[in-house]
């Protein structure tokens, strides 16, 4: 689709005229793999590897169409790109514009370890850095983005057709942009092989970094070569084009207009066509060129020519944009939907700051929003069952995990400080919750599971004085939702008079916490604010200023009196609630600890605030009487998260320690130790939503790490949405003998996903032993195998019906029984 003309500019321009005449026809000898989508099909027109759509890719106008979101998939050891001495990757392309904003991949040959890309070979357009790239990385299951070997090139998202070839062989990657060497880079690192590239995934328009967005446009051509091309045999292949055949392509495959949005902009490209392109238009729609005039005809073989459709609000369109030459012909289906019923403002006097931002606040397109994942829009065209309201709704999350996607809005000069704001969306959760947040000094958020239903999220909130980041987010972060979709997106300086607390419940008991705080923001108020609790609690003021932002009040309990009540906050007709709690039972109740001639390393059993904890993601303390174990308040992990225990610089070597605690899960949790080389855990805490007690004992070597803790999490896949933990206790129990071979101080066999595991410690490598007995004697599972110094995990191979066994672990001559029971 490239003119000899505009490449010759283009060679003048880069100062390489000479180059015209220096192409070579690189052949097809060496041609191992082509996906052309010509026959409207993803099949593979020189091998016999196909490809399979997957999610909202299909196959249009001769390409390969992910405007709408989805990607391309291969059997990527069918391909064998690891067998090759040298690869070229060869691809045609039209990017839907300045939306692929993320860190995008047009092509993938490699792995996936937990999220992260291993392994791989990856060309990308468009990145969030500002780069193209292509790049190699292997051998790194860490941070394999640090271990590449690379070229960038500039960023193209421009919606116009784009020609780029990768090429690598043994010393070096190489990197073409529309016919031109944007460079080459010698390897770095010796693991960066062809032969290490892993077959485990082949991608159009999908990475293998889980969180990162699939790429969106159009992919005209992908090739492959078993050769490392030459500058002039990729000279000669830009100038060949993308297309052997009579061809129009566009960078839409359909329209959607409500009253709120009613123009969208995109590029038609055409070649080998034999005369020009007549357009037709549905009453209600008009397309005018660049310079803003209508028009009715478009020049024939003429690339990237830009287009703003227009709908006049009027009429209810349901019909196609024709584009039509000869016999080769275009359909762009289009509708309308009126958004008047469905999208009332909640005020209609005041400036939505969400239109402010540059975005649609009725959700249809992506355009001058940001994020991170997976995100696309649904429209009356694509999607109609998910659309709230108008013409479209966008999708947030992956639909298969949590921590998939989110969509933000930069909210820097738009929101004020000190200000109290009202926020708005209509919102349909998949799978658990998501939630609205805003980053702006502090943090605020609010979570919702509508359980496939359309609702309102809805608040506000009141910015702090000084923010730097200033982002409005909608996500899945931390959250048990898989997807989401959102509509009617709204954003108000809050005209109401307004009082805000930071904290919505209190709770107390007898012995812990007697002293708490909550701040106050407030805003249109006529007069000052109020505070009245029940009996037991004093307040350190009793009256706060009209205009209180971010004031301080500490609550103390008097420990005696049974409270259930709530403190108000009064100013005019405005009221705002506190529940507060108080117990008058103590904790030593319902908490015996497991020793008492020696300290418990938790500090605060009880888990009565998060200040003596570490960890990461959803974590918090649970004030609901309801839902704790003991005391007034619990720990909790509500999506994706890590209480942890910090031990660093208090473990002894050498020493046997001994964890216990009460937890509640929904879904599988794990304990486990960190920081101390050889990684001691158990992973299968499932305790069906009933308090159950949980005991976890580890080792520590004789060398402590000097960063070490104990840890309660789902990471790492485990099923577990929600997990409660309370009076969590930690004590040093003994030093270990240096002579003992299978360490009797740590030695757990339990039975899991029906097979029989041993976790032992061991002093010293050697063959060990696993015999499985049944409780009449009889021998039903005997296995050799070799053991390492330190911790070593044994599944015995045999698959037992449910009874009593009995199984003895040796080494070195000793041996250890355990009998347990499987179910």
């Amino acid at each position: 689709m490239k003119k000899t003309y505009f490449l010759f500019c283009l060679l003048a321009i880069w100062g390489i005229s000479t180059r015209l005449s220096a192409q070579t026809d690189p052949g097809t000898a060496n041609l191992t793999h082509q996906w052309t989508f010509d026959d409207g099909t993803a099949n593979d027109v020189v091998g016999t590897v196909n490809g399979t759509l997957m999610g909202g890719a299909i196959v249009a106008n001769k390409a390969l169409v992910t405007t709408n979101g989805g990607y391309l998939s291969f059997p990527s050891t069918d391909i064998g790109i690891n067998t090759y001495s040298e690869v070229s990757a060869e691809v045609w392309f039209t990017s839907a514009s300045g939306v692929n904003t993320g860190y995008t991949m047009l092509s993938y040959f490699g792995g996936t370890t937990g999220t992260v890309g291993t392994d791989y070979f990856s060309v990308s357009t468009a990145r969030g850095d500002g780069f193209s790239r292509t790049a190699i990385s292997c051998g790194d299951l860490s941070t394999p983005w640090a271990s590449e070997d690379g070229v960038n090139g500039t960023k193209y998202d421009d919606g116009k057709l784009h020609h780029m070839v990768a090429g690598l062989n043994g010393t070096n990657i190489t990197f073409w942009i529309d016919g031109v060497n944007i460079g080459t880079k010698v390897y770095t690192r010796a693991a960066n092989l062809i032969s290490a590239i892993s077959t485990q995934f082949g991608y159009l328009a999908k990475g293998g970094y889980t969180g990162d967005p699939t790429w969106k446009g159009l992919i005209h051509k992908f090739s492959l070569y078993n050769k490392a091309l030459s500058d002039a045999e990729v000279l000669f292949l830009f100038q060949k084009g993308a297309e052997a055949q009579a061809v129009i392509t566009t960078t839409i495959t359909s329209l959607a207009f409500d009253n709120t949005y009613s123009a969208e902009t995109f590029s038609i490209s055409s070649l080998n066509l034999s005369s020009d392109i007549a357009v037709t238009v549905p009453a209600g729609i008009t397309l005018y060129n660049s310079a803003g005039n209508p028009i009715t005809s478009i020049t024939k073989n003429t690339a990237d020519v830009s287009i703003i459709a227009v709908y006049d609000n009027t009429f209810v369109v349901n019909g196609n944009i024709t584009l039509k030459s000869g016999s080769t012909q275009v359909d762009i289906p289009v509708k309308s939907a009126s958004d008047v019923a469905c999208f009332v403002p909640l005020y209609k006097d005041l400036i939505n700051l969400i239109a402010t931002g540059g975005v649609d606040p009725g959700m249809t397109t992506l355009v001058g929003f940001g994020g991170w994942g997976a995100k696309d829009v649904s429209t009356i065209n694509t999607d109609p069952t998910n659309v709230y309201c108008g013409a479209g709704t966008i999708k947030i999350g992956n639909g298969t995990s949590t921590g998939s996607g989110s969509l933000d809005m930069n909210m820097l000069g738009i929101l004020s400080p000190n200000t109290t704001y009202h926020v708005k969306v209509m919102i349909k959760t998949i799978g658990g919750t998501f939630h609205l947040g805003v980053d702006a000094a502090p943090n605020v958020e609010k979570s919702i599971d509508t359980n496939g239903q359309w609702q309102p999220l809805e608040f506000t909130f009141t910015t702090g004085g000084t923010w730097t980041s200033g982002v409005m987010y909608i996500n899945n972060y931390s959250c048990t939702g898989l997807q989401a979709y959102v509509d009617n997106y709204e954003l108000y300086v809050a005209p109401d008079p307004i009082i805000v607390t930071s904290k919505k419940k209190l709770s107390f008991d007898a012995d812990t916490k007697k002293t708490l705080f909550f701040t106050v923001t407030a805003s249109n108020l006529t007069s000052d604010i109020t505070l009245a609790a029940p009996a037991g609690i004093t307040f350190s003021k009793t009256t706060l200023p009209a205009a209180a932002a971010s004031d301080t009040v500490v609550v103390t309990y008097d420990g005696t009196t049974a409270i259930n009540g709530n403190i108000t906050l009064t100013s005019g007709t405005t009221v705002t609630n506190v529940l507060v709690i108080g117990l008058t039972s103590s904790s030593t109740a319902c908490f015996t600890p497991l020793y008492t001639d020696r300290p418990n390393l938790v500090v605060d059993p009880y888990l009565n605030d998060l200040t003596g904890f570490g960890g990461w993601g959803a974590q918090s303390i649970v004030y609901d009487i309801d839902s704790v174990y003991c005391g007034s308040r619990c720990g909790l992990i509500n999506g994706s998260g890590s209480l942890d225990v910090t031990l660093s610089g208090i473990l002894i070597a050498n020493s046997a320690y001994k964890s216990r605690a009460m937890i509640k899960t929904i879904g599988k949790f794990q304990m486990g130790i960190y920081g101390q080389g050889n990684t001691e855990f158990t992973d299968s805490i499932n305790t069906g939503g009933v308090w159950k007690e949980v005991i976890f004992e580890f080792n520590t070597g004789a060398s402590p790490a000097s960063a070490a803790g104990l840890y309660f999490n789902n990471w790492g896949g485990l099923s577990g949405s929600r997990g409660y933990i309370d009076n969590w206790e930690v004590y040093r129990k003994d030093t270990i003998s240096a002579v003992a071979n299978v360490k009797q101080q740590f030695q757990n066999i339990f039975v899991q996903n029906g097979k029989i595991i041993a976790d032992f410690d061991a002093d010293n490598a050697s063959v060990a032993k696993m015999v499985v007995y049944s409780i009449q004697g009889a021998l039903v599972s005997e296995e050799k195998f070799t053991c390492l110094p330190g911790r070593n995990r044994k599944v015995v191979n045999a698959t037992l019906p449910s009874g009593m066994y009995l199984v003895k672990l040796t080494q070195n001559n000793q041996s250890k029984y355990t009998k347990l029971i499987k179910q």
